[in-house]
């Protein structure tokens, strides 16, 4: 079942291979390792391990109700971090090494991965859990108050869940990590998870008769969700694994609450106050601009979306014509760009909830084989490790700061980027990222062909205006025309008052439409003219005209620095790519104290030791030691680096004229902003004249009505007449005729 606004997504679960022999493989590790605990313990493990993959084959034949798979995959994934206290699952030879996991991938099914670990089965587990979640909130009645509210919390789970795998179990995989399980993959499902859950809430506010102002800042916040989930794909290998019609449903949503939050705060501010019309029909032309594309884009990703968006456009687009209507009829308001219309604010009420018993260690099997003891001291140990950790990220993160507040002081690599003619990312750096937002704007509608599109829809408004005004006044030529041939005919015998002295009024509204109508076509004319001037400023917004145009630094003809220019350059870039290098193995450093940390297992030592508790950490906390050291190295090599790149640049600033070319950026930020400008009126005054038109077609329509109704009321008085005057020489009685004055129509309307 889908919402009015294009239907929600179930993750669906990951399958397994079902007979991998575990109690097998591991049993054989219990009796090697654990002899010495007595038969009785061992015999006892060996038979908890049977359970175990019984329980397992029950889960993968997923023949139970929902609630009972839950409690299954929970009580499984409890076992199973017992297990891994207790049976080292690896590739080493001292683990157990004969067993392998083996799960299909989630998204693409015909994709197999196998990995001899237990934190891939864990994390499979968890997965599917958070799948049940989420297809029993898809399988709730949408349509009711309670059952959007059941779905709302099982979303809330599955994203408590996924949550839950991205902290704790994705990056204890071995690499490379599969996609589907990935932290970005987990990171990306919570977010969808919350983004669902939170439509949740708006539908039923929606539905509940909410006011608009409260739906729109929920459905704000459902914008705000799914923008997130796009952000999490587009930056991470997600972008080229995720399927096409995804990622456009996705795309889909962000539009789809973008436009419709706009419209529903457009429509909280006409019951408000309705004379502030100007920030209203604003929200309704991003709303209106959102839909379009969100329609656009729809139609690759569902038929649900694609109906909601077909929808949500039409309305948005009558909403849109009916305020821009009013404002040119009665307000006449200025209309602020979007970027100054006050901001809907969020609110979210939802968020991940882990399920209950979700990290708890199972107690109910394996009894004996692992003292109490043994977990509290590897939780002792996990905190040094995590101190250790913390201690040396806050270490190479104050670096990183310390690098990018340098390169931002020499504005590296801005300057370099200046010296590359028609380089795009160059306009990020001189036009402010507003500017850039109304181009892009201005581009989605067509740029300068939208001009032209504006000209000719107003020409034929004119025209049509036009054409009806001819069409009256031809109606009345035709009625005067019949009324002088009878009255030739018959001479003194007709009585009835002459068509010129009734329509005088009539011809007088349609004199003064035409004037109007010349006026405004003046007016139309000396827009078209500074649209069509061969240096119009508004032709700079075109793409390849704003690169083209974009000024980039030059070598100086005479080099006056230290050096020549091309050596200068060169040197800059070389010290600019030696900090980078520095910075990208301090992340590479990060990931490898995150992937030791991950990998940390002191239990087997624990386990297979005598030696102190003591002896024991300090051995295992030494293996740190070489990262440790090459954190050092790194933040000890970033100082002579950022000092020659100091040097450098004083070289390059010597040498080339920057503030001549910061001069130039200025002016051609000034010119590109007074194209937009020019734009904007070109464009506002082809608004107001198609409103004009528009509401001048209804007036001479009504002008139009009247003329018709005068001829057809003359021409039944005639008729009338006429049958008397043939009735009276059929009687040749006296010519008597019962004529009534004619009336003059009423005084036209005023416009």
């Amino acid at each position: 079942m889908s919402t009015a606004r294009g239907g929600l997504l179930a993750i669906q679960t990951k399958k397994a291979e079902t007979n991998i022999g575990l109690a097998k493989h591991v049993g054989q590790y219990v009796r090697d390792t654990y002899a010495d605990r007595g038969e009785a313990c061992v015999t006892n493990a060996i038979a908890d391990l049977e359970e175990v993959e019984r329980l397992r084959g029950e889960i993968l034949a997923n023949s139970n109700t929902d609630a009972k798979q839950a409690e299954q995959l929970t009580k499984y994934f409890g076992i199973l971090s017992a297990m891994e206290l207790r049976f080292p699952i690896s590739k080493d030879s001292s683990h157990i090494n004969s067993l392998s996991f083996v799960w299909w991938d989630a998204f693409k099914a015909s994709k197999k991965e196998k990995q001899q670990n237990v934190n891939f089965e864990k994390c499979s587990m968890l997965f599917n859990l958070a799948a049940l979640h989420s297809q029993c909130a898809i399988d709730q009645d949408r349509s009711s108050s309670e059952g959007l509210k059941v779905a709302c919390k099982k979303f809330q789970e599955a994203a408590g869940v996924f949550a839950y795998m991205k902290e704790h179990v994705s990056m204890r995989t071995d690499a490379p990590h599969p996609l589907d399980i990935s932290p970005d993959a987990a990171k990306m499902l919570e977010q969808l998870m919350l983004a669902q859950a939170q439509e949740c809430v708006y539908e039923k506010a929606m539905n509940e008769g909410k006011s608009e102002g409260v739906s729109a800042r929920l459905g704000k916040q459902c914008f705000l969700f799914y923008t997130e989930v796009v952000s999490i794909i587009n930056g991470s290998p997600l972008s080229s694994y995720m399927d096409k019609s995804w990622t456009n449903h996705l795309k889909s949503k962000c539009l789809y609450f973008d436009a419709e939050t706009q419209m529903l705060m457009a429509e909280a501010e006409r019951k408000k106050d309705e004379s502030q019309i100007g920030s209203r029909i604003a929200r309704l032309r991003h709303a209106d601009l959102k839909a379009k594309e969100c329609e656009k884009i729809a139609k690759n990703a569902n038929k649900f979306i694609a109906e909601a968006s077909k929808n949500l456009s039409q309305q948005v687009a009558a909403k849109l014509t009916k305020a821009v209507k009013d404002n040119e009829t009665v307000y006449l308001e200025r209309v602020p760009p979007y970027e100054q219309v006050a901001a809907i604010s969020e609110a979210a009420m939802v968020k991940s909830v882990q399920p209950q018993n979700l990290n708890k260690t199972s107690v109910e099997v394996f009894e004996g084989l692992v003292p109490d003891s043994s977990a509290k001291v590897v939780s002792k140990y996990t905190e040094l490790v995590d101190d250790l950790i913390k201690g040396e990220k806050r270490k190479l993160a104050k670096a990183t700061d310390e690098a990018r507040a340098k390169l931002k002081e020499l504005e590296l690599p801005d300057l370099l980027l200046a010296m590359e003619p028609r380089e795009g990312r160059l306009l990020e750096t001189i036009l402010a990222e507003q500017l850039r937002e109304k181009i892009a704007e201005v581009n989605s509608y067509g740029g300068v062909k939208h001009c032209y599109e504006l000209a000719q829809e107003l020409q034929g408004l004119r025209n049509v205006g036009t054409q009806m005004l001819n069409s009256a006044e031809q109606e009345l030529e035709q009625e005067a025309a019949e009324d002088q041939n009878e009255r030739e005919a018959y001479k003194e015998k007709w009585v009835i008052p002459a068509s010129a002295t009734l329509t005088t009024v009539l011809a007088e509204s349609i004199a003064e439409f035409r004037q109007k109508i010349q006026m405004a076509r003046e007016s139309d004319r000396n827009t078209l003219q500074q649209l069509e001037q061969p240096e119009n400023p508004i032709l700079l917004l075109e793409t390849e005209r704003l690169l083209e145009r974009t000024p980039y630094l030059q070598k100086p003809m005479v080099s006056v620095g230290v050096a020549d220019a091309d050596t200068v350059v060169s040197e800059l870039k070389k010290a600019l790519l030696a900090v980078e290098k520095c910075s990208a193995e301090r992340f590479e450093l990060e990931g490898k104290l995150n992937d030791m940390k991950f990998k940390d297992n002191i239990l087997p030592q624990l386990m297979s030791s005598s030696d102190s508790e003591e002896n024991i950490f300090k051995e295992q906390l030494s293996k740190y030691k070489p990262l440790q050291d090459a954190v050092a190295a790194s933040l000890a090599s970033q100082e002579p680096l950022l000092k020659a790149l100091g040097d450098r640049h004083a070289e390059f600033v010597s040498v080339f004229g920057i503030p001549e070319w910061r001069a130039s950026c200025e002016s051609f930020s000034a010119q590109v902003q007074h194209a937009y400008d020019t734009y904007k009126q070109i464009q506002s005054n082809f608004d107001k004249g198609i409103g004009f038109y528009t509401s001048l077609q209804d007036a001479i329509s009504q002008l139009k009505q009247q003329c018709s109704d005068f001829c057809l009321t003359r021409k039944m008085q005639r008729d009338d007449f006429l049958r008397q005057l043939a009735y009276s020489h059929q009687q040749q009685g006296p010519q008597v005729y019962h004529q009534p004055p004619q009336q003059p129509p009423q005084q036209a309307a005023a416009y």
